[in-house]
């Protein structure tokens, strides 16, 4: 019974009410990237853990209602009668609406317009998690090479030739304190 209500839809508004769907992931999936930011600054592994399994199942769903939009946009083109290749991207779809309903155009670019914005802000979100936790990384690294450097290299009081290691002698060996850069 769902598919004949939608089927009454006109086309047009079935591809507004996918966008505004589509619009309300990515609002949920930019929430979820910011949480993440802010777990990561805290050292918050459970925190963390939970996030990254969040944005997971989003972006499963994200991926649904793409795939969602997607047969829309075919059906419209279909009942529309607008050529494959005059309807490439939802621009395209958009300035065909212009002219027979300019609100539901105006509606459609607003959609398009928001969904774009999101869709910036997450990706320069996750860009900003992802550089902070390299960063963690190489920090981590450098501590770790300090630590082992250390271990392996004071311990050693004579060399493999039987002769007693010079303090100080090496110049690349290990350092208590590190330098953040």
């Amino acid at each position: 019974m769902e598919n004949k209500q939608d089927q009454e839809i006109n086309p047009g508004e079935r591809l507004h009410e996918s966008l505004q769907n589509l619009i309300g992931l990515h609002r949920q999936l930019y929430e979820i990237v910011k949480s993440e930011h802010e777990a990561i600054t805290q050292a918050d592994t459970k925190a963390t853990y939970e996030a990254v399994a969040n944005k997971e199942a989003l972006i499963h769903w994200i991926y649904q209602a793409e795939q969602e939009r997607q047969a829309i946009t075919v059906e419209l083109k279909q009942s529309e009668g607008i050529e494959d290749s005059n309807a490439r991207t939802l621009k395209e779809i958009i300035l065909h609406y212009q002219v027979k309903e300019p609100a539901l155009s105006n509606r459609l670019q607003s959609d398009l317009s928001a969904l774009v914005i999101l869709v910036e802000r997450v990706k320069k979100q996750n860009q900003m998690n992802g550089s902070l936790i390299d960063h963690s990384l190489k920090h981590i690294n450098n501590m770790k090479g300090n630590i082992f450097g250390e271990t392996t290299h004071q311990g050693k009081t004579y060399n493999q030739m039987g002769q007693k290691n010079q303090a100080g002698g090496n110049a690349h060996g290990p350092r208590l304190i590190s330098k953040e850069v």
